[in-house]
């Protein structure tokens, strides 16, 4: 794990030094920051302008900016061509030479952070770097916070080197990760947690195959990564390898398979015949994996999640709309009946358009489960109401969690959340976004080590139903983009713990430099 550890130190320097040498900034893909641009896209590609798969992100240009040199604008009906210069506008803005300097702040940290979302501590100077060629890509993002969650004052997020190889790009670096269709959070990967280092390889166009006797096309793609979580956990510098298949059967379907897995760390087995093994799926203990004694010997290849996501859109009364749904399992022995997997948690998103205020919004609700009551856990039937199982493991023990985050739902194990958001098109340089959201976070009122802040539910270690306001609004003037928002929150507590208001203001200004 050292020699991963030293090589991600090499990257960083020639990131450097590469960074020094040009001041051009361009980038092959669209990230995590813009939550405006993401529904730009979304929209083009609800009205099949955008034929690529656009709910695995980092998200790659190259198909969007060919779809977009094909658009007859003058057909478009007026929301559909104010997406199309959004999108149009930011793609040029990836292509110019600039460098970005960043500065945001707030009362408070976040506790969690959604798509879009500026911050995850309450105060960050970032500058940003990039250069962009035939072949190579590399960005360089040095952010400095005084007081850290993590206790890191200089960290390299968003930063990375990247090669083209073909029709592949392969990288090296601390890229935040977006996987599956919905708004608000997902069960998979989101930027919720900070960037791990990682090595990973992605398809750069998703060239379509043609079935065998027609002329029917999917456009598909795929990514794959290994991550080194290099953070204070119960099994150092575990590795996290992560897969996902995204396809487009249709014009109004989308498809995404994705799996995740910690193996090798500190302790454990790293040999490629273990790797091996975690590929296969054949780590369920007494099950299709090694027998309950070679698990009591640690013969355990690594704790994995799998699952999948579906999205549709059409119209209904000329009216756009979309629904969507996701799946996504503990390892474990599937239960039988209609279930394929194992303790599999469900997401269930419906959006549409709306004209309010003299402008285009997409509205959303959004309904996400992540209480898992594994058969071996307490009763061993699964008939226990204690969870503590979804995102945990016996081994690894801090689970997937990295820097004290879950990298996947925002709202940990063991939670509901009930979301209605709304986000307008950015119109006059202006977008706007709001969110209502009602959770109840750790469900169950347990959580794994209430002493060790290593294990378990990073959130609150006791039951929270919680209620929550929160909007943003950001505008565009020249060089600077400014963003402004705020959160009011109650939580009440079981446990005779007195209810709790919470509020919390934020801004980020940005500048590009030419």
């Amino acid at each position: 794990m050292s020699k991963f550890y030293s090589f991600k130190n090499k990257i960083l320097t020639l990131i450097t030094l590469l960074s020094i040498s040009y001041v051009t900034t361009a980038e092959p893909w669209v990230d995590t920051s813009d939550i405006f641009l993401r529904e730009s896209i979304e929209h083009l590609a609800d009205q099949n302008i955008i034929t690529t798969p656009t709910t695995t992100f980092p998200l790659m240009w190259h198909d969007i900016a060919q779809d977009l040199s094909q658009v007859a604008s003058h057909l478009l009906d007026d929301e559909t061509l104010n997406a199309y210069y959004y999108v149009r506008h930011q793609l040029r803005l990836a292509k110019k030479s600039q460098k970005r300097i960043e500065v945001n702040g707030a009362n408070q940290d976040s506790r969690y952070t959604s798509f879009g979302d500026s911050y995850r501590d309450s105060a960050n100077f970032q500058v940003h770097t990039s250069f962009l060629t035939d072949h190579f890509a590399f960005k360089f993002s040095p952010r400095y916070n005084n007081s850290p969650s993590d206790g890191e004052k200089l960290s390299y997020d968003e930063s990375y080197i990247a090669a083209y190889l073909g029709n592949w790009v392969l990288s090296f670096g601390m890229q935040d990760r977006w996987w599956g269709p919905a708004w608000d959070t997902s069960l998979s990967m989101t930027n919720n947690a900070r960037p791990m280092p990682a090595i990973a390889l992605s398809r750069k166009s998703a060239t379509p195959v043609t079935i065998p006797f027609t002329s029917h096309k999917i456009p598909w793609t795929v990514t794959t990564f290994m991550g080194q979580m290099d953070d204070d956990r119960d099994v150092k510098d575990t590795l996290l390898w992560g897969f996902r298949f995204n396809f487009r059967p249709t014009q109004n379907w989308e498809v995404g398979v994705t799996r995740l897995a910690q193996w090798a760390g500190n302790g454990r087995p790293s040999d490629l015949s273990t790797f091996w093994d975690v590929l296969k799926g054949l780590d369920n203990c007494g099950g299709n994996g090694p027998s309950q004694e070679e698990c009591a010997a640690g013969q355990e290849p690594g704790n994995q999640m799998a699952g999948y996501d579906i999205r549709w859109s059409t119209a209904l009364f000329n009216h756009p709309i979309g629904l969507y749904f996701s799946s996504f399992a503990e390892d474990g022995d599937s239960k039988g009946g209609l279930s394929i997997l194992g303790e599999e948690r469900y997401q269930f998103g419906f959006d549409t358009r709306v004209n309010l205020l003299e402008r285009s919004w997409r509205v959303f609700t959004e309904w996400t489960d992540t209480h898992a009551t594994c058969r071996d856990g307490n009763n061993g039937d699964g008939s226990s109401e204690i969870g503590d199982c979804y995102y945990e493991h016996h081994i690894y023990q801090t689970g997937m969690r990295y820097n004290g985050r879950t990298i996947g739902s925002l709202y940990e194990s063991d939670a509901t959340s009930v979301v209605f958001g709304g986000i307008s098109q950015v119109k006059d340089n202006i977008g706007y976004q709001l969110k209502l959201r009602w959770l109840q976070l750790n469900k169950d009122n347990s959580d794994k080590a209430p002493e060790n802040p290593l294990i378990g539910n990073t959130l609150t270690p006791i039951a929270e139903d919680l209620l929550e306001l929160s909007g943003k609004v950001q505008y565009s003037y020249k060089n600077w983009r400014y963003m402004l928002g705020a959160s009011f929150s109650e939580s009440t507590f079981e446990n005779d713990i007195k209810d709790d208001t919470d509020i919390n203001i934020f801004f980020n200004v940005e500048y590009n430099l030419k």
